[in-house]
């Protein structure tokens, strides 16, 4: 598949597209290469002497479909950590609410004793 690239001195691919344009320099890519370039295009380079793609070779072996289930994964974790902190929030609120009412009491109950005291 014929592509064209953009790239840095080093021959690190820094962009490409499927439409010639200046500036952008017309190289082909095995089909065997395409998930992998797609994913991970700057980790590519291109030998300027061979006029070459080079594929680094030691490239994760993830596809889309993977990455996007591990997306899903986290997002449902972290809805899962939003809920549990909104309830424990929840509680907090009710557990002061509950302390603020029983410091009440004991201090009523206290000036109570003490009025009984001096009586």
């Amino acid at each position: 598949m014929f592509i064209y690239i953009t790239y840095d001195t080093d021959g690190f691919i820094t962009a490409y597209q499927n439409t010639e344009a200046d500036g952008y320099t017309k190289v082909f890519i095995l089909d065997s290469w395409i998930t992998q370039f797609s994913q991970h295009s700057d980790k590519f380079r291109y030998d300027t002497d061979k006029k070459v793609v080079l594929n680094p070779g030691n490239l994760p072996d993830v596809s889309l479909d993977e990455l996007n289930t591990k997306y899903s994964d986290v997002l449902e974790t972290s809805k899962q950590a939003i809920q549990s902190a909104t309830a424990l929030a929840q509680q907090q609120t009710v557990s002061e609410t509950s302390i603020n009412q029983l410091q009440k009491s004991i201090t009523e109950l206290a000036l109570s004793q003490s009025a009984k005291g001096t009586a």
